[in-house]
């Protein structure tokens, strides 16, 4: 996300632990109120697309995506970098919106690796859709190989916003492994992914928000 390593983590270690640990502690909490609810109904209404755990996470995520958009403006001198993120991160919040479905009425019934075998989507909607995800895939790429070396080295300098990213990844990474795993395929795995899966959206904005405390703590420091 940066150019420059500062080797002076911002905030300290301690806050960033707080930080951390308040973020774990609304997680398991999410979780044991959800599982608390007896009435199945009013539980799927709380998980589902406008119950409020949805509706935390794609708050976060457009906040997030906000974020970058003011950065890639008014930062020139990381712009091109947060013109990118912007980008994976407005694809990241419509995807969580689930304004994919939007493009045509039969794709709510389908699973995303079937869309283009699906008779009744037309094949101008598929092609439309293929160049998104195209974009998105070289924008992703191109975004990694470009800050991957900065990233590396701002974990090891244990910057909190890098440390966030980390996590983020394996939060997000945790929530779509319950998805795809039969044996979640229960209401209370539901129940986590949906936690776990808003989290991580939670954690995307919290590590854009370390990262601009990060960048004006170095701007502070003498001789920058």
């Amino acid at each position: 996300m940066s150019s420059t390593i500062s080797h002076s983590p911002y905030p300290k270690p301690a806050a960033t632990g707080a930080i951390f640990a308040l973020i774990g502690l609304a997680m398991l909490s999410s979780i044991a109120v959800l599982l608390s609810v007896d009435d199945p109904v009013h539980m799927k209404f709380l998980i589902e697309d406008s119950g409020p755990v949805q509706m935390t996470g794609q708050f976060a995520i457009g906040t997030a995506f906000g974020l970058c958009l003011l950065t890639a403006i008014f930062d020139s001198k990381r712009r091109g970098a947060f013109i990118m993120l912007s980008y994976l991160l407005m694809f990241y919040f419509l995807r969580e919106a689930d304004y994919h479905y939007k493009v045509s009425e039969y794709a709510k019934a389908t699973q995303f690796k079937r869309f283009y075998l699906h008779d009744m989507i037309p094949l101008s909607t598929k092609l439309f859709m293929a160049s998104i995800v195209i974009l998105f895939l070289v924008t992703l790429v191109k975004y990694l190989r470009q800050e991957k070396a900065t990233f590396i080295q701002s974990l090891h300098t244990r910057l909190p916003w890098a440390l966030c990213c980390a996590v983020w990844f394996f939060v997000f990474g945790l929530s779509q492994t319950i998805d795809q795993v039969p044996i979640f395929h229960t209401v209370t795995g539901q129940v986590f992914e949906e936690v776990f899966e808003a989290s991580a959206e939670v954690i995307a904005l919290t590590a854009v928000i370390l990262f601009r405390l990060q960048v004006w703590h170095d701007q502070r420091l003498p001789g920058s």
